[in-house]
């Protein structure tokens, strides 16, 4: 029975859900017309067709869907947050400002999250009973924690460059001067460490997901518009991990996934067709 409006409009957990299809539906339409006795693909099991779209899936969230999450939490005293639990990748980590517009904070590739172990007066490595080095607190988070201390905090409208300290950035390398603080993310550890221009302040993690993790089969989505290429994926991964299947078949789905992946991209550049023809109509000034 078809969705009504007022059943759409009513349930916020309808809202959108035109633009996706169940990675279940995908499945099913796979087995539906592309396996069987009359059909390209025979004698293709569920699980195959269930692993590859799978791993599909994440190409496409790698790769061309890049459809972003964002996180909103408060920065604790420690500076620290943990990672998403679905975290691959960050887009951007800012702080929320007065007006609620977000301030995009810099890489700091100055600083590391290490690991420290302590040593004795001759700088040997101590062990514990078990035999395994013990650990202490590295030297850098020690002079963090000692900076984080002493520096106050940022303000909206103001990066501390006051008349006492004119020209003291004379010199420096202007791609890391930002007002806005840096930060540092240890993936092994799964945390983020922040400056202390930030403290106290509402932090937004907005990263990229494999689109799969912690999800179950059911509740799995793929945008319409990369429907067909995930068919294509698919059939071309079956194809060539199938044994005795001949080369120039190999190639021939590979392609069709080829030209399926270009026309997905295409219908999901962010180019209405207004702005493209006023480009057209600058470029025709330009050539006169």
């Amino acid at each position: 029975m078809a969705l009504t409006d007022q059943e759409y409009y009513s349930n916020s957990s309808k809202w959108g859900d035109n633009q996706y299809v169940s990675l279940k539906d995908v499945i099913n339409n796979f087995y539906a017309f592309y396996v069987g006795d009359d059909k390209a693909l025979t004698n293709v099991k569920r699980y195959d067709v269930i692993f590859h779209a799978k791993r599909g899936l994440q190409e496409l969230h790698y790769d061309a869907l890049k459809e972003v999450k964002s996180l909103e939490l408060e920065l604790p005293g420690d500076l620290t947050l943990t990672l998403p639990k679905d975290f691959i990748k960050a887009v951007r980590i800012s702080w929320v400002g007065q007006s609620g517009k977000l301030h995009p904070m810099m890489v700091d590739d100055t600083t590391v999250i290490a690991k420290s172990y302590l040593q004795d007066e001759d700088y040997t490595i101590l062990f514990n009973s078990a035999g395994e080095a013990s650990e202490a607190t590295p030297y850098m988070d020690l002079k963090i924690t000692e900076r984080n201390n002493t520096v106050s905090d940022t303000s909206e409208n103001q990066d501390n460059l006051t008349s006492d300290n004119v020209g003291g950035r004379f010199g420096m390398d202007t791609s890391k001067a930002n007002i806005n603080g840096m930060y540092v993310i240890d993936k092994k550890l799964g945390i983020i460490r922040f400056s202390s221009e930030v403290k106290s302040k509402f932090i937004v993690i907005e990263y990229i997901t494999d689109g799969v993790s912690y999800l179950e089969e059911a509740d799995l989505t793929v945008n319409k518009l990369a429907e067909d290429y995930l068919y294509k994926y698919i059939a071309h991964q079956i194809v060539s991990y199938k044994f005795g299947v001949q080369e120039y078949i190999v190639r021939r789905f590979k392609n069709q996934a080829f030209a399926a992946l270009k026309n997905m991209k295409v219908r999901m550049m962010n180019i209405h067709p207004f702005d493209l023809v006023q480009i057209m109509k600058g470029r025709n000034k330009w050539i006169k």
